[in-house]
């Protein structure tokens, strides 16, 4: 799965690089394919490799557990999850490229390589709006929130207002003001609490 996520990653660089017209390194690609073994593609014989549901193996489902179920419901990835840890997504969740599965259950369900190019595409359209869209939302979000206040000397002021709950109990919430330039360690003064509170 780590190969097939830094394929599609490069791949992406690639074409935002060509309608840039950034000029691409091709004779450092030739020498590097030259000495990495490839398949050749034979459509009449399709190359046979690892599927694209392997997942990395987590640490918590690495013990062996019995768990007791009853044989009159349905237990799926999600419920194998749970078992070994509460907060443990399953496997359709964890994959880094959750869409190459879904092309791959429509390929089982009889889809043929043009309706699933053409429902990919769809796909890969929708959630590109949904990024732009919070992406957009965000912005509009910040804007509201933030007075800003034209400097002389070519900088800008910006404020925000602040409120005291957001930063959280114990006062190191991100949301709080001054959290980004840090706020020191506490370990060597006498009294304070070493062990974290959510192993109590």
């Amino acid at each position: 799965m780590e190969r097939v996520g830094a394929v599609v990653r490069l791949k992406t660089i690639e074409k935002e690089w060509e309608a840039k017209g950034t000029p691409l390194a091709k004779p450092y690609a030739k020498a590097v394919l030259a000495m990495l073994p490839t398949t050749p593609y034979v459509p009449s014989r399709p190359p046979v490799h690892e599927s694209i549901n392997d997942v990395t193996v987590h640490p918590a489902t690495r013990q062996q557990i019995f768990y007791p179920t009853s044989e009159s419901r349905a237990f799926n990835r999600v419920d194998a999850g749970k078992a070994f840890d509460s907060a443990l997504l399953p496997t359709d969740s964890r994959v880094p490229h959750p869409e190459l599965i879904k092309l791959e259950k429509m390929r089982l369900d009889g889809y043929n390589d043009t309706e699933r190019q053409r429902l990919a595409a769809e796909m890969f359209a929708a959630e590109r709006e949904e990024t732009l869209k919070r992406e957009r939302m965000r912005r509009d979000k910040e804007a509201r929130e933030t007075k800003v206040v034209k400097g002389k000397r070519g900088w800008d002021f910006k404020f925000q207002d602040i409120s005291v709950e957001r930063v959280g109990k114990d006062g190191r919430s991100e949301k709080g003001v001054g959290w980004r330039y840090g706020m020191p360690h506490e370990d060597r003064k006498p009294g304070q609490i070493k062990v974290p509170r959510s192993a109590w």
